[in-house]
């Protein structure tokens, strides 16, 4: 998987990821989020177009970032979710758990 972050505004952290999301990439993943979240932003936002699959390990640490965000009163937001991702994300009711746009 790649990682790539970026401000879009001063307090807006946009992470862009690509390919997939499973164990082998969950490290380079929270090191990239918690960068973030210990940073001074206030809204985080995934974009996950390019981001053709995820396993369980990729989920389990999009919801760990998501309350952490949360808990630091960081928006978590993930966008354009790829249609085989988003389908998983349905089966699971995932789409109702993330603010996704």
């Amino acid at each position: 998987m790649d990682i790539h972050t970026k401000r879009i505004a001063p307090q807006v952290a946009l992470i862009r990821l690509s390919g997939k999301f499973n164990i082998e990439y969950v490290a380079n993943f929270e090191e990239a989020v918690m960068g973030e979240i210990d940073g001074d932003a206030s809204t985080i936002a995934l974009d996950m177009a390019e981001l053709k699959y995820i396993d369980s390990s990729g989920i389990g640490s999009l919801i760990k970032a998501m309350n952490i965000a949360k808990n630091k009163s960081i928006d978590f937001t993930l966008l354009d979710i790829h249609p085989d991702v988003m389908a998983i994300f349905k089966i699971a009711f995932l789409d109702k758990f993330f603010n996704i746009q």
